[in-house]
């Protein structure tokens, strides 16, 4: 296959490292190139081909760059039955599907753009491209070596069937077949042989991964998972603004199912259709310092149908008006609400970890040295909610030695472990000369033997 003859013409030592120590060959022109193993891309593609999550995420995130709308996957109940992930995005020629498909590492972004390519009904409709390194269209291979694939596009259904290979391709095309036919869209189908998911884990991960659109529906086994009954939903309130005007919020941890998400933010849903993109910031209105750990785990959904009038016709975000200002307004009260609570009880639990940490060392400690660690720790976590457990607790260690120096426990404990010559002679020290006289005569000592030191190394330099 020419489309990765790259791979096929690398270095030997290349190769080498490429293919686990496979090794080299000599073609006709004398050139070295390499073999693969079989299994070479399932090692080399990682998670994408060992961990059903993240192959199943991968795939449906392609379905996203294609303009789908809806993705549905059949996941069988067995090892040795089929498994299938159909969407109706724009499908793929011949044409297309070797160029795309068929090229390790294909860089979507540089050959088609950053934003996601839509079917002509849904010319209007526009979405970042999740695509980047090229591997994720491999995600079949984790359920078995073999795949089929099926896209239609511009009056053509084509057949296509995909197998790991070895010798000189890590992949190759097997068989591949077209007819006419209508429509738009892809489908992906393998005998699962291993690695075989939970529909239910699965349809928690994806809906935590694309719950920021209700315009792309992911359904496992005929069946999604509504905004209402998302694993990761901590809030739910109904509000009211401009007039008697209606708004649902919802308050999501948006990681409670997947570690990683896309988008955090706010999200508007305006119809059942986002309006711009999700953010923690809308025009003048700061919800939340999206900088900060606790923001990139959460995304807030607002969904209405009074505000058809204020979308801008483009869908890329409202136009301004008394009635969107106050929707801001209501949604910012909203998302400190809920956060402060989410503070308080993250304050919680940090201020009682952190003080169960250091109860040892606290129990030495005078009682008004206690309350005063125990206020600088509230102080803390009021102003920093976010601090991380480490390094509160590490505030705390170093305040209780000041405590221990300033109430002389530290002093009394080196003391305790003096031997009696040692105590003998700190009494004679200190019957002679005061702790600021030792200390002066120490410090011009050390500097007196660093001059020493100096003058010895200048001397022994025969550059010099």
């Amino acid at each position: 296959m020419s489309e990765i003859s790259n791979y096929a013409s690398a270095s030997a030592l290349e190769c080498a490292a490429l293919s686990g120590g496979t090794a080299v060959k000599a073609n006709k022109s004398g050139r070295q190139g390499c073999l693969f193993e079989e299994d070479f891309l399932r090692r080399t593609l990682g998670p994408v081909a060992n961990t059903p999550d993240v192959a199943l995420t991968e795939l449906v995130a392609n379905a996203w760059d294609a303009g789908a709308s809806t993705v549905e996957i059949t996941i069988p109940d067995e090892i040795d039955q089929l498994l299938t992930i159909e969407d109706d995005g724009t499908g793929m020629t011949s044409s297309d599907f070797r160029t795309k498909w068929m090229t390790l590492g294909y860089d979507r972004v540089r050959q088609q753009g950053k934003w996601a390519e839509f079917p002509k009904e849904r010319a209007g409709w526009k979405r970042p491209a999740y695509g980047r390194n090229g591997i994720g269209r491999h995600g079949m291979l984790c359920f078995a070596s073999e795949y089929e694939v099926e896209t239609k596009r511009d009056g053509v259904l084509s057949f296509f069937t995909i197998s790991t290979a070895a010798g000189d391709e890590p992949f190759e095309l097997l068989k591949e077949q077209s007819k006419r036919a209508r429509g738009h869209g892809t489908k992906l189908l393998t005998k699962v042989t291993r690695n075989l998911p939970s529909p239910d884990r699965v349809r928690h991960v994806l809906a935590a991964r694309f719950l920021h659109d209700p315009e792309f529906k992911v359904k496992v086994n005929g069946r999604f998972i509504p905004l209402a009954e998302h694993a990761g939903l901590i809030n739910r309130e109904d509000l009211t603004f401009f007039n008697g005007c209606k708004a649902e919020a919802f308050f999501v941890d948006s990681t409670k199912a997947a570690r990683t998400t896309q988008y955090q933010g706010v999200a508007f849903w305006v119809g059942g259709r986002l309006v711009g993109d999700p953010a923690w910031a809308v025009g003048n209105h700061l919800f939340l310092d999206g900088r900060t750990r606790i923001a990139k785990r959460y995304t807030v959904v607002i969904k209405s149908d009074d505000l058809f009038d204020e979308v801008m016709p483009d869908w890329t975000g409202f136009q301004k008006s008394p009635k969107v200002e106050d929707l801001l307004d209501s949604v910012a009260r909203y998302v400190q609400s809920v956060f402060q609570k989410l503070s308080e009880e993250r304050i919680q639990d940090t201020t009682e970890s952190v003080l169960r940490e250091h109860r040892s060392e606290l129990r030495n400690l005078h009682s008004l040295a206690k309350v005063e660690i125990q206020e600088f720790v509230s102080a803390v976590t009021q102003a920093q909610p976010t601090i991380q457990q480490d390094t509160l607790s590490s505030a705390v260690r170093a305040i209780i030695n000041l405590e221990k120096s300033r109430s002389g426990t530290a002093l009394l404990e080196k003391l305790s472990k003096l031997s009696e010559k040692d105590v003998e002679g700190l009494d004679r020290l200190l019957s002679e000369w005061t702790v600021r006289d030792a200390l002066t005569v120490l410090d011009e000592i050390d500097r007196r033997l660093i001059v020493v030191e100096a003058i010895s190394k200048l001397s022994g330099d025969t550059h010099l």
